[in-house]
């Protein structure tokens, strides 16, 4: 764990945030309170009221990670958030750049399930969870042990946080796409990857669907 310091610290976190746990939360249809998911001892999803927390800080600090559909449930992205404040808490004086996927398709099933009903119920920030053989599933509760999971970042609740946490008269917190990202901080090295014959460079032209999330003290922003 890092030290407590007024040090200029740099962090940075490049496709570390899909891998990192997320939760499900929904808004109850009954009492419009927000809910936790909970695996049960037989492996069943439930959902029960809202106690993490983590959970509790991140909803307070972001509302909108809640969603706007009563009883659509959402993945938070609770560890990123924990991780943002607490690197804030110990390191105030610190320049962050994270980077990952902001999209991700639908998993590819090779087998549909027809009508069967999924074990756990769809939310929105669906992850791929594709297993060591490298087939897709549909959920986590169907999916074998060891599976790789991947799970895409909602940015602009993320930044949202993010200014909760560094305060807004004292960081400049940006988004912005990879490809904006590289052609602002890295022109030079974008130049000598791009073809003579198309300008075609993988740095700006693939990967799509990344974006990077900047935290910059406010007397350092540039």
């Amino acid at each position: 764990m890092l030290k407590e310091s007024n040090e200029p610290t740099v962090v940075f976190a490049m496709e570390l945030l899909d891998n990192l746990p997320h939760d499900k939360i929904r808004r109850s249809r009954t009492s419009r309170q927000f809910e936790q998911a909970e695996i049960s001892t037989d492996l069943v999803e439930v959902f029960v009221p809202l106690n993490d927390a983590l959970l509790l800080d991140v909803l307070d600090a972001t509302p909108s990670f809640g969603g706007t559909t009563v009883g659509r449930p959402s993945w938070i992205p609770s560890v990123a958030c924990g991780i943002l404040r607490h690197i804030h808490r110990v390191r105030p004086n610190s320049s962050l750049a994270f980077a990952d996927f902001d999209y991700l398709p639908p998993p590819d099933l090779a087998h549909k399930s027809g009508d069967r009903k999924r074990k756990s119920t769809l939310a929105n920030g669906e992850p791929i969870v594709t297993s060591m053989d490298g087939m897709d599933h549909e959920c986590y509760l169907e999916a074998p042990p060891f599976c790789d999971i991947l799970y895409p970042t909602d940015f602009s609740k993320l930044a949202s946080f993010a200014r909760k946490c560094w305060g807004k008269d004292r960081a400049k917190v940006r988004t912005m796409k990879q490809a904006q990202f590289l052609e602002k901080y890295g022109a030079k090295e974008v130049d000598a990857t791009k073809s003579w014959l198309t300008s075609y460079s993988p740095l700006i032209h693939d990967f799509g669907n990344c974006s990077v999330l900047t935290i910059t003290p406010k007397d350092r922003t540039q």
